[in-house]
């Protein structure tokens, strides 16, 4: 037997003797009270162990910083104080290389390059592939091309087929033709890229209709305008999707009538608004001026960027009836005859809101415009993210082979 054994059967014998009550089996009962007398004496000395080790810890962990809380899934917790925000010239990007092609140009705002040509003869347009990520080329005798956001084709024209809208397929770099039923004098692609929006005008009668074509299925439909008077385009004659993808706009000199003769006449020029689907007027918008591209409206269709004559200018504006878009620099009037300016306009009110430096813009959020200056610095072409306000977020230039480019678009992403 251990000295540690032997110690602990002489206290329970001792206890044991003591009491009044001797057991039977004295000899049994020691050796059970000695195995009660060392658990008793296990667990007081487990229990002043926890209370040392707290004695010790517990300093460090009150005094200790509290932990940052848990991030939220959305991101970082919103700062308790606004954030300034800086009032400097934004920092431009870097350029693209010189194998800007073979890559997709980057633009403010999540933006991407998707065309980018000459509405003459002064070279060639390119036009972002993006089943290969990379950037084709397409021959100068199309005078427009539209690339289409989620598909592999870009709609084109010619001047050698007025009446004809062709979809080139970016990989076999053949186009398919359709056969439209007027004069084609532009095209947009729908908010979802599923439909391209086709502004036809029969030359005997002046009649617009709304054509659509669906590229998935090759299905053409036209719909004639149904209105008593038509009136007379602003300047540019061209539909423009609004953001819903069920209405389009035309901006006109004079209002329109339907048939029912429920849209009554006024004597201010505006945006005549029709059901894309069937051509039937829908609403009448007090907002005078033309709209270049589908681009311009606001993502909730309350506002929307519009060109205008400048006071004491006359005449057409060059190139608008192609529904071509131009830089910021044929916005400002540099050329053509016309002297232009670039506004946003209420679309409720047709109050103007501010004057911007460009009407060629694309709304790539709730409050940011994309737009693209080649006024700034001979031999440069950048392309500037504002807010409607007209301050500046950020820039970035563009490869120097673009800068005979006078029509852009881009896609948001």
């Amino acid at each position: 037997m251990s000295e540690r054994a032997n110690r602990l059967l002489r206290e329970a014998v001792h206890e044991l003797a003591g009491s009044p009550h001797q057991p039977p089996d004295f000899a049994s009962a020691a050796i059970a009270q000695g195995r009660r007398i060392r658990r008793r004496r296990q667990t007081m000395a487990a229990a002043a162990a926890v209370v040392a080790i707290g004695a010790i810890v517990a300093p460090y962990v009150w005094l200790r910083p509290d932990p940052r809380p848990p991030l939220a899934v959305g991101g970082p917790p919103a700062a308790t104080a606004p954030v300034a925000t800086a009032t400097g010239s934004p920092t431009p990007r870097p350029t693209p290389g010189q194998d800007w092609s073979h890559n997709p140009v980057e633009l403010p705002g999540g933006a991407l390059l998707l065309t980018a040509g000459s509405t003459g003869a002064a070279g060639p347009t390119w036009v972002y592939d993006p089943a290969n990520r990379r950037y084709v080329s397409l021959p100068a005798t199309y005078t427009a091309v539209r690339a289409s956001p989620h598909r592999t084709v870009a709609a084109v024209r010619r001047t050698d087929r007025p009446t004809d809208v062709g979809l080139y397929d970016l990989a076999t770099g053949k186009p398919r033709w359709f056969r439209a039923g007027g004069t084609v004098l532009a095209f947009d692609w729908s908010p979802d890229g599923g439909r391209l929006l086709i502004t036809l005008q029969d030359r005997k009668t002046g009649m617009y209709s709304i054509g659509l074509l669906t590229p998935d299925n090759g299905s053409f439909q036209r719909y004639p305008v149904k209105t008593r008077d038509l009136g007379g385009c602003v300047q540019a004659c061209q539909f423009t999707w609004l953001p819903s993808g069920k209405e389009v706009a035309l901006p006109l000199a004079g209002p329109v009538f339907d048939l029912s003769g429920e849209n009554p006449p006024a004597a201010k020029s505006g945006l005549q608004l029709f059901a894309v689907d069937d051509g039937v007027p829908t609403r009448f918008l007090p907002v005078r001026g033309d709209i270049l591209s589908s681009a311009a409206w606001s993502p909730d269709g309350s506002m929307v960027v519009v060109s205008v004559l400048s006071p004491g200018s006359g005449g057409a504006v060059s190139g608008a009836e192609s529904g071509a878009i131009p830089r910021a620099s044929d916005a400002a009037g540099r050329r053509g005859e016309a002297q232009t300016a670039a506004q946003l306009v209420s679309t409720d009110t047709g109050k103007v809101l501010r004057q911007l430096p460009s009407a060629d813009v694309a709304w790539v959020g709730p409050a940011r415009l994309l737009y693209l200056d080649g006024t700034g610095q001979p031999g440069r072409l950048v392309a500037l993210l504002v807010d409607p306000a007209g301050a500046e977020h950020e820039r970035v230039e563009l490869p120097a082979e673009l800068m005979r480019s006078d029509e852009f678009t881009v896609a948001v992403r």
